[in-house]
């Protein structure tokens, strides 16, 4: 089990099933274990900007991206961020995935 915090919550996430579990900062997370968990296709990690992404489908065509909390974080400086929907990279585009 993986254990990725961002600026506003906690991602758990299981390699091995290829799924994850977003939990709000501040709960406790015993609760992860009935909570709603996804299955992903994909797990993208940037260690030079600490950005991640997660592919939602196998065509990637739908993604969540976020951003590992720093200490002190430069993004939040302390405050919650909100949920920012991004389109896919690039390189994921359908054309790229028929070559």
């Amino acid at each position: 089990m993986d254990r990725v915090e961002t600026c506003n919550s906690v991602w758990l996430l299981d390699p091995a099933l290829m799924q994850f579990c977003r939990m709000p900062k501040g709960i406790d997370l015993s609760g992860a274990v009935s909570a709603p968990w996804l299955r992903y296709y994909f797990w993208h990690d940037d260690p030079e900007t600490g950005s991640f992404r997660v592919a939602l489908d196998e065509a990637r065509t739908r993604w969540l991206s976020s951003s590992r909390h720093l200490r002190p974080c430069p993004r939040c400086e302390g405050e919650r961020t909100t949920e920012l929907v991004m389109p896919p990279p690039p390189a994921t585009m359908a054309s790229d995935l028929l070559q």
